[in-house]
């Protein structure tokens, strides 16, 4: 349980994911004395910077939430106090090769979340230097399963089809939903009715595959009936080929993820 882990945590930089985190932390038990906080904003505040660092010092894991492109320079200070250290890393672009430069440390965990996070029903896909043993791998995943289920990536090269499908994942579901509930109220429905029975649609179909275990494809089979209403409606799908239209979206998410790591990993060295 969290509450009986109690590491000291250093997050240098901030975000809303991380402020998320930490508030998740705490809800589970975490003390808020172990947690330091180093503002990206205050890292050049000499005065500012001296009152922080014993925290730094004291960590047991550093996270890192800095503008990726300036990673090198902005840790450059601290490198003397992360080598022995807990890396992990909540931004885009710096693989695991590079976080271990720039920090002198060979223990590095990448982190790619998704925005339900914010509301602490995200998900964390965990990726992990082979230097990890599995306490500390034991030590994140329990940090981290405060806002969201977390999920061990078998290697660092499939961390673009990851923030494909689960980083960029929860837009493409508040699209579909948008355009459900833009037709019910085109049909008729009132907007907040609409939007319930949508939600509620979406809940029930998710627990209806957890629970029963069967894949998506195989329930859609079970739930439309030949000739019938959802088949009607199915049969308009596969003629405007939505299914190849979502493997594209997915596919240009990928290979922009490898743009923008390129970019990132190009002005960082």
């Amino acid at each position: 349980m969290l509450s009986e882990v109690q590491p000291n945590i250093c997050f240098i930089g901030s975000s809303n994911l991380a402020l998320a985190l930490i508030g998740g932390m705490v809800l589970k038990g975490f003390k808020k004395e172990k947690i330091h906080l180093i503002e990206e904003k205050k890292i050049n505040d000499t005065q500012a910077l001296k009152q922080k660092e014993n925290g730094l010092k004291k960590a047991d894991i550093v996270v890192l939430l800095l503008d990726p492109k300036l990673l090198k320079e902005t840790l450059a200070p601290f490198k003397k106090w992360l080598a022995n250290k807990i890396i992990v890393s909540m931004m885009a672009g710096i693989d695991i090769a590079h976080l271990s430069s720039f920090t002198g440390s060979k223990k590095i965990v990448r982190v790619i979340s998704n925005p339900p996070v914010l509301m602490h029903t995200g998900t964390h896909v965990l990726i992990a230097s082979e230097q990890m043993d599995q306490l500390d791998k034991d030590l994140i995943e329990t940090l981290y399963s405060a806002t969201g289920q977390t999920f061990w990536a078998p290697s660092e090269t499939q961390s673009d089809a990851i923030i494909a499908l689960s980083g960029s994942g929860p837009a493409y579901f508040f699209y579909i939903l948008d355009s459900m509930i833009k037709t019910g109220v085109s049909l008729g429905l009132d907007k907040q009715f609409a939007l319930d029975l949508a939600l509620q649609a979406a809940t029930g179909a998710v627990d209806m595959i957890r629970k029963s275990n069967v894949p998506p494809a195989e329930l859609c089979g079970k739930v439309t009936l030949a000739n019938g209403i959802t088949e009607s409606a199915l049969r308009m799908f596969e003629l405007g080929n939505v299914s190849d239209d979502i493997r594209l979206a997915m596919r240009a998410a990928y290979h922009r993820s490898k743009e923008i790591t390129s970019e990132i990993l190009s002005e960082a060295r």
